[in-house]
C-alpha cells in the first residue's frame, strides 16, 4: 500500500508534466549533442540551450525562488558546459542520458557552491522551518519508493501552488535539493547519491523526512487524523 491515494498520484503526475513543459525532456535526443558541437556542429550547442534553458531556470528557481538568480545560474551552467573537458557521451547514467546527468551535475555543484557561500551569512528562518537532524540510513527510509514517487499532494490551483511553494521554501537547502532532483528531475536515488556524493540511505532518509513534513503542512487534517489513529 502506497503512502498516497490514487487521486494524489494523479495530481503528482499532472504536476510533473507541467514541470516537463518548462523545457521538455531531451534525454534521448541530446545524448551526443555536446560531442557533435565539439566535432564542429555549430547548431548543436544551440539545441542544448533551447532544450535545457527553461528546465534549468525552473530547477534553480525552485531552489532559490529568485528569478534573476535562477537565470544567472543557468547562464553559468552553459558557460561551464562550453569549457567542459570530462564529458564522455558513450557513458550513460542510470535513468537517463549521460548529457542530462552531466548538465545537472554542473547545475547541482553550482547550487551547492552558492549555498555554501551563504552559510556564513546571517539568515532569518521561519519558526516552523523543519530541522532534520537525522540523515543517515534507517528503517523509515525504506518506506519511500525510489524515484521520489511517494510525495505529498501537489496542487494544481493557484492557491494550492502557493501553499506548496511556501512549504518547499521552508525546507532546509539539502532537503530541498534532494526533493527537486527526485521529484521534478525524476532521478533515481542512486544517481542522486552520486550527484551529491552522499550515501543512498541518506538520500532516502531526506526524502522520507521531506515527505512527512510536506504532508503535515499540505494536508494537516489528514495528518492529525492519522496521528490520532496511531496514537
Amino acid at each position: 500500500m502506497g503512502l498516497f491515494s490514487k487521486k494524489d498520484t494523479q495530481r503528482l503526475r499532472r504536476a510533473r508534466k507541467a514541470a516537463e513543459r518548462e523545457g521538455g525532456n531531451l534525454d534521448s535526443a541530446t545524448t551526443d549533442l555536446l560531442a557533435d558541437f565539439r566535432a564542429g556542429d555549430a547548431t548543436a550547442f544551440r539545441k542544448i540551450v533551447n532544450g535545457y534553458e527553461k528546465r534549468l531556470v525552473g530547477f534553480f528557481y525552485r531552489l532559490c525562488f529568485d528569478k534573476q538568480e535562477a537565470e544567472d545560474l543557468t547562464q553559468k551552467v552553459f558557460m561551464k558546459l562550453l569549457g567542459a573537458r570530462s564529458y564522455r557521451p558513450e557513458r550513460k547514467s542510470e535513468g537517463g542520458s549521460k548529457l542530462n546527468s552531466y548538465i545537472f551535475k554542473i547545475a547541482t555543484n553550482l547550487w551547492i557552491d552558492r549555498y555554501r557561500s551563504d552559510k556564513s551569512k546571517p539568515s532569518v528562518y521561519s519558526l516552523n522551518r523543519p530541522n532534520f537532524q537525522q540523515d543517515d540510513e534507517g528503517d523509515q527510509a525504506g518506506h519511500v519508493p525510489a524515484g521520489g514517487k511517494a510525495i505529498p499532494q501537489l496542487a494544481i490551483e493557484d492557491e494550492e501552488k502557493q501553499k506548496l511553494r511556501d512549504a518547499i521554501e521552508s525546507l532546509t537547502p539539502p532537503h530541498r535539493l534532494v526533493f527537486e532532483l527526485a521529484v521534478y528531475q525524476q532521478m533515481p536515488y542512486k544517481e542522486i547519491s552520486e550527484q551529491l556524493n552522499i550515501p543512498v540511505g541518506t538520500v532516502k532518509s531526506r526524502m522520507h523526512n521531506t515527505v512527512n513534513y510536506l504532508k503535515s503542512v499540505l494536508t494537516p487534517d489528514e495528518q492529525q487524523e492519522k496521528d490520532r489513529a496511531t496514537g
